[in-house]
């Protein structure tokens, strides 16, 4: 017949070739449940071997037809030739039927029809085949090589009236035109493509293996990040690994590998180079139409290409039309993920079409990245367009990028990748531009490293000292860079206050307003970190409004997280909710960076409103969410999450744990002046809960005193007057606080004076008020304690601020009971904190249990919230009042109580009520 006898063949599969048992089942799902399955995938991609494998896999009984297309075989006479002579040979047709096809001069147009009509082929009619029926399958390899040819349209006839038992397996780079979208609809098609086909790490492994390369894991994931599964990119560059070692004389080994690829496919020798160079060019670029590479290779110089640049590059008005051609025809090109409009070429292919294009167009490179960057900087992309601008070598372009982008704010692209691309500018031009100077100023400090953003701030201010006031924003950028540097030492920031207090006034240009806002941020996050609560609020609120008028919407929700906190530190628990909604709900919701923040800010709110164990839920949520380095003068997280945690163990009487936890924060803040009183106030609280007055004592002697202190440390010192029987001292030294607070009630917006350690919160308020209630009990003053503790209960009942009052434990109780009468207009909000003193009772040595109570026991029960009496009680249930009583005594006993509002706790807590 004339015909190849080795296009009839399963191809043998080589010593280097591994078998995929993954590849395999899928193969295997597809044929079995498929009329059709369309094996795809750029070359290269392990089709031809993946089918292979399987059909040689078969039992020998199966039968398995193999036909290899080539370019000979767009003859309609010919394929049909070869297709009749590998159904026979597989035994689908008999001789006699395949020479009837083959010889007997039918027109090429009605072989497939005579096909289908044969017995053979007819096999078992689809609905007589019993589950057992033997099924043939055609593989036909190679099958892009018919598009455009006048057999597709028997292939489709085929493909259309295939009988039951007749499988086909179409493997190629494409489908050759062939009309499937209605057969993929109802299911007769599978789809096999290049991500199905593309090598995981292990097979990888199990394929260096067999090609004889041994490579550690750091080379290993090298070579998967490059090729990206890609098996003709992986055997490539393994023989690059190969040839690189053998220039040293050594064979590959462990760890030998990474060094001959420690710059990439560039540091292998020239020879193995050219090897990725020759195989691309031969199977992938070779074969393309006419002005198809010359496209490619001016498109080559970006990591992503935007159908629209690709026009801007090219001239080319199809430039759309002509990528998605190419991705769909599986030349290493595939669209950007949720993205129609943008494409990315395989990184293997992007590298040999750029050596391609210096080598035959050097004089185009530079202009073409001059237009890469303009293109990027009018769409706002910052880091491509300075990307772009360097490796043109347009150094004035770059900065001009640079600097109208807000330099010195983060941005989604990450401070490493600009840091790369700002290293790439000559060196004297990063030491006398104050733009770039500031910018990589930023860079160390938004990755928490101070001491490295020094040198580049000396720079910036060298470069921009004597220069105009048009360098406004620069100064701005400047001066929030220092504070950051500036945050976690005593440094005096006043003068920068003025400054951000000045260009709030009058900034007008949105690159004022966004400098102007980072500022702010910085002033806000340093007053957290100094503990400064009121001056953190008023900063913080104010970056909101700047940075948003700046265009900055990324770092204004930053801020408002601080924010969230700064409500909270200060105990405006409405205001820490509101704004931590509002960014969760927001845009930025799902940035991990922010998670940590916001989940601190509703653990101080959680603790503040008594509930201990929703805060230290979230501190834990906070600790797991924070990772890496943080910025310059942001407050630690590791430090915030510290102080809540002492806190919760002081109030748990845990007083061991606290003074870990302390420990543990003094060595985290080691030289931070405001970070140690506060912590230094905290040990003094546990001394003093502890009963250790003279450990105290010797706390606070370090400690300023007097009107100027801190709240904190003014709410100890009288706790140890307290103790040391002074309780007129104690009153006195609290009444400046109780009284008129220096900062209390003070509006977010107005900016308070700087330097006011004593300025005093809404939390602090509360400590000094009950502290001197108790100090007023203790006096026998009970007309003043009374009044007192109705302004506490006053300032706390907005915000549902119980926390103070159960942290001030029993004495607090016992004052509540007594001094809030029915008549007062905070009974109701005393009466649920003392519901909360009553729920966190001890359990003593096991959990109490509703079990053992009896039906009778039960029923008293459920009247004790009514408020009845036990007589009422008593004619309720038509028992007697004894009877009653012994009930409730028994109820006491069982529930580990000791009166009705505890039994009213408890009986809630174990869901009795």
């Amino acid at each position: 017949m004339g015909l190849l006898d080795d296009k009839l063949q399963v191809p043998s599969l080589g010593l280097a070739v591994s078998r995929r048992a993954r590849v395999d089942q899928l193969l295997d799902h597809a044929i079995s449940g498929h009329s059709v399955t369309l094996v795809t995938g750029p070359a290269g991609a392990g089709k031809t071997v993946a089918c292979a494998s399987w059909a040689a896999a078969r039992a020998s009984g199966s039968k398995v037809a193999w036909l290899t297309v080539d370019a000979g075989d767009r003859d309609p006479a010919r394929f049909w030739r070869y297709v009749a002579a590998a159904l026979s040979g597989a035994g689908v047709l008999d001789a006699a039927e395949a020479d009837q096809l083959s010889l007997a001069g039918l027109a090429a147009e009605t072989v497939p029809a005579q096909l289908l009509s044969s017995r053979g082929a007819g096999a078992v009619p689809a609905e007589s085949a019993p589950a057992s029926a033997t099924v043939a399958t055609l593989v036909i390899d190679d099958v892009h090589e018919l598009a455009g040819s006048d057999v597709v349209a028997g292939l489709d006839e085929l493909i259309r009236h295939a009988p039951a038992g007749l499988r086909l397996v179409l493997c190629g780079r494409h489908a050759p035109g062939l009309a499937l979208a209605k057969l993929r609809l109802s299911g007769q098609v599978a789809d096999i493509c290049a991500a199905d086909l593309a090598c995981l790490s292990q097979e990888a492994d199990a394929y260096l293996v067999r090609l004889g390369v041994v490579a550690d894991a750091d080379t290993r994931a090298w070579l998967m990040q490059e090729s990206e599964g890609w098996m003709a990119g992986l055997c490539l560059l393994s023989m690059t690994l190969q040839a690189r070692a053998h220039e040293g004389g050594q064979v590959p080994g462990p760890g030998q590998a990474t060094a001959s690829v420690a710059s990439g496919p560039a540091a292998s020798s020239a020879a193995a180079q050219q090897l990725v160079t020759d195989y691309l060019t031969d199977e992938i670029l070779a074969p393309l139409p006419d002005g198809a590479r010359e496209f490619l290779l001016r498109t080559s110089l970006t990591a992503v290409v935007p159908t629209d640049l690709a026009q801007e590059l090219t001239g080319d008005g199809g430039a759309a039309a002509r990528l998605e051609q190419l991705s769909r025809e599986n030349v290493l090109i595939r669209p950007v993920s949720g993205a129609d409009s943008e494409f990315r070429y395989h990184p293997m292919l992007k590298g040999v079409l750029e050596g391609i294009l210096r080598r035959e167009h050097p004089d185009e490179v530079p202009g073409l990245f001059r237009r890469i960057a303009r293109w990027h900087a009018g769409r706002g992309d910052v880091l491509p367009a300075i990307r772009a601008a360097a490796r043109a070598g347009d150094w004035d372009f770059g900065a001009l990028v640079l600097a109208e982008a807000a330099p010195v704010a983060p941005t989604a692209a990450g401070w490493t990748d600009l840091e790369d691309v700002l290293a790439s500018f000559p060196p004297e031009r990063r030491s006398n531009d104050g733009v770039l100077a500031a910018a990589l100023a930023a860079a160390r400090l938004w990755q928490g490293d101070p001491d490295g953003a020094l040198p580049h701030l000396d720079c910036a201010r060298n470069a921009l000292d004597g220069d105009d006031d048009e360098l406004t924003a620069a100064r701005l950028w400047l001066a929030a860079l220092t504070v950051m540097r500036l945050a976690g030492t005593a440094a005096d920031l006043g003068d920068y206050w003025s400054l951000a207090g000045g260009a709030h006034e009058e900034s007008t240009s949105v690159p004022e307003h966004g400098a102007t806002g980072l500022l702010w941020l910085a002033l806000g996050c340093a007053s957290l970190r100094r503990h400064e609560t009121q001056q953190a609020r008023t900063a913080l609120q104010h970056a909101g409004s700047q940075l948003a008028a700046g265009g900055l919407g990324f770092v204004r929700e930053r801020a408002r997280s601080f924010e969230a906190v700064a409500h909270a530190s200060y105990g405006d628990l409405a205001a820490a909710t509101r704004v931590a909604a509002e960014v969760s709900e927001g845009p930025a919701g799902g940035d991990p960076g922010l998670a940590p923040i916001l989940a601190l800010s509703q653990a101080r709110a959680h603790l503040a409103r008594d509930e201990p164990e929703a805060a230290a839920m979230l501190l834990d949520r906070a600790d797991q969410a924070a990772s890496g380095p943080q910025p310059a003068g942001e407050p630690v997280i590791g430090v915030l999450s510290g102080l809540v945690r002492t806190r919760i163990a002081i109030d748990e009487g845990n007083f061991a744990g606290a003074r870990g936890l302390i420990r543990v924060l003094t060595e985290m803040t080691a030289g931070e002046q405001a970070a140690g009183m506060a912590i230094a106030a905290l040990d003094a609280e546990v001394s003093l809960a502890a009963g250790e007055r003279e450990r105290a004592r010797a706390t606070l002697a370090g400690l300023p005193d007097g009107p100027g202190a801190w709240p904190q440390v003014m709410v100890c010192q009288a706790r140890l007057l307290m103790a040391d029987e002074d309780d007129k001292g104690a009153v006195k030294l609290l009444d400046p606080i109780v009284t008129d607070p220096p900062g209390f009630g003070l509006s977010p917006d107005a900016i308070p004076e700087t330097g006011q350690a004593g300025q005093v919160t809404l939390s602090g308020r509360l400590s000094a008020l009950l502290t001197t209630v108790l100090a007023h009990r203790r006096l026998s003053q009970a007309t003043e304690a009374a009044q007192r503790l109705e302004e506490a209960l006053a300032l706390a009942e907005p915000d549902d601020l119980a926390g103070p009052f159960i942290a001030g434990g029993s004495p607090v109780r016992s004052a509540l009971t007594v001094l809030i009468t029915p008549a007062s207009r905070c009974a109701s909000f005393a009466a649920r904190i003392l519901d909360r003193f009553d729920g966190r009772l001890p359990h003593g040595g096991g959990q109490p249990s509703g079990a053992s109570l009896t039906e009778s026991e039960l029923a008293v029960l459920r009247f004790l919230p009514s408020h009845m009496t036990n007589q009422e009680i008593a004619e309720a249930l038509f028992l007697s009042i004894n009877t009653i009583k012994t009930h409730l005594s028994s109820v006491y006993r069982k529930l580990g109580v000791t009166s009705r509002r505890q039994a009213i706790a408890q009986g809630r807590r174990l869901e009795l009520l």
